[in-house]
């Protein structure tokens, strides 16, 4: 028995076209993408001088002296009021920014030991996860990042400044996938996603970044809001509905995203010891990514298939997931997905028939898998005669029955497994025809 769960996911969201510089890429001169990257400002109010900004805000004694040669001030006690000065980031106290294990399943290292839920990542820590491994960091700002399987990522930054308690994440894609919920953030705060050509800053949006070390090749994909994408002197912003390449070679042009890969009949109950989806690929896919969470935000991912139009998983336990689809295009974008839910209760039989000591007598045995009180049906039928079957019982009790007196002939059969469930009322599951060829003796 199937039931069609409702939808929850948005409808697809509208893709804003890019004009003019957004679609172009920016030349920027390195020395301001140095100091704009590199430093934070600070106004200057009554009683401050630099001793005192840096017992408030600074690291190492002499940090004073740095600010005022960066800044060109002669006395470091006279300074009027309201004068903007620039610091140094590497200049600035902090607290970690404190990213945790939100939560993770399958293989996922920190460093090298397994990953522990709850667990604090430090600054220069290498994550990877193997082959059916996920793990979400999330931080108390409401920032995520999750990491799908074969991925490996180092934790550049993660550092709030006691100036203005001011935020300063960079996360690296080594190689693999990530995908990011970025906070919105203030001035002077940066929330970054890079790999080893190319940098995403944002201000507070959902987005994805990708790397591949055997192409050489950066992706990023914008889901929601936008963001600048920088490799080497060159920047370019992408909006929400497109994505953007980069490698060693420079910055590619913004590319619209592909539309979401429909999944057909996505609330079907899962009964079957493997579940599996009928996935349709959008025009111009090379591929579909199809990934399976607990949460609407995929922030607990528990599987992912990039096999194609018909993605399948096991060792799916019962409960309610959400599963989306997104197709890959031929440049290594990933494209838009929306989430539906559906129920997944394993719950099959196996049948299979033997001679019975009985005179003309046929034994017909089953087994199922599920849990909860379970019960059999039995159906019997001459081939090409299934409306009128000879045998169609319920609630059989044991695990067998006997069936005599059958004519020579070919005849099908097939098990049924029965359970009361409180969601979906009584199910049925059917297990597959079989055949029995009769011959006279």
């Amino acid at each position: 028995m199937a039931k069609q769960l409702s939808k929850i996911g948005p409808a697809t969201r509208k893709i804003a076209t890019l004009v003019g510089v957004a679609l172009g890429l920016v030349a920027i001169p390195s020395s301001a993408v140095a100091q704009s990257e590199g430093t934070v400002s600070y106004r200057m109010v009554a009683g401050d001088t630099l001793i005192s900004v840096q017992e408030r805000f600074l690291l190492g004694r002499g940090a004073h002296e740095r600010v005022a040669r960066l800044n060109r001030i002669a006395n470091v006690r006279r300074i009027p009021v309201g004068t903007v000065i620039e610091i140094p980031r590497e200049l600035l106290a902090y607290q970690p920014a404190r990213l945790t294990v939100r939560n993770f399943s399958g293989p996922v290292t920190i460093d090298g030991v397994t990953a522990r839920s709850g667990q604090l990542l430090t600054e220069d820590s290498v994550v990877r996860t193997g082959q059916g491994g996920f793990v979400t960091f999330e931080a108390v700002d409401g920032g995520s990042v999750s990491l799908p399987s074969n991925s490996r990522a180092q934790l550049v930054t993660s550092r709030i400044y006691a100036l203005r308690r001011l935020r300063d994440v960079e996360f690296r894609i080594l190689n693999g996938r990530g995908e990011v919920i970025a906070p919105t953030l203030g001035e002077d705060e940066r929330w970054r996603t890079s790999t080893p050509v190319a940098v995403t800053a944002v201000r507070g949006t959902n987005y994805r970044v990708g790397y591949s070390e055997e192409a050489d090749l950066s992706v990023t994909e914008v889901v929601e809001g936008s963001v600048n994408v920088s490799s080497g002197e060159v920047a370019a912003q992408t909006d929400a509905g497109f994505g953007i390449s980069a490698s060693s070679e420079g910055l590619g042009q913004p590319e619209e995203l592909l539309p979401p890969a429909l999944i057909a009949n996505p609330g079907a109950l899962q009964t079957d010891e493997i579940v599996t989806f009928a996935v349709t690929t959008p025009p111009g896919a090379t591929a579909v990514r199809t990934e399976i969470a607990t949460d609407a935000g995929f922030l607990e991912l528990v599987a992912s298939d990039i096999s194609g139009t018909e993605p399948s998983f096991t060792d799916l336990e019962d409960g309610r997931y959400f599963v989306r689809a997104r197709g890959v295009s031929a440049s290594g974008l990933e494209g838009l997905s929306e989430a539906e839910t559906f129920r997944r209760k394993l719950l099959t039989s196996e049948g299979f028939v033997e001679s019975s000591p009985i005179d003309d007598g046929f034994r017909f045995a089953w087994s199922g898998e599920g849990e909860g009180i379970t019960f059999y049906a039995f159906q019997l039928w001459r081939e090409g005669e299934s409306a009128s079957p000879l045998f169609d019982e319920i609630a059989l009790p044991g695990s067998a029955t006997v069936v005599t007196g059958l004519d020579e002939g070919g005849y099908v059969w097939r098990i049924a497994v029965v359970q009361a469930d409180a969601e979906d009322g009584l199910l049925k599951i059917w297990g597959p025809e079989q055949i029995l060829n009769v011959s006279a003796e």
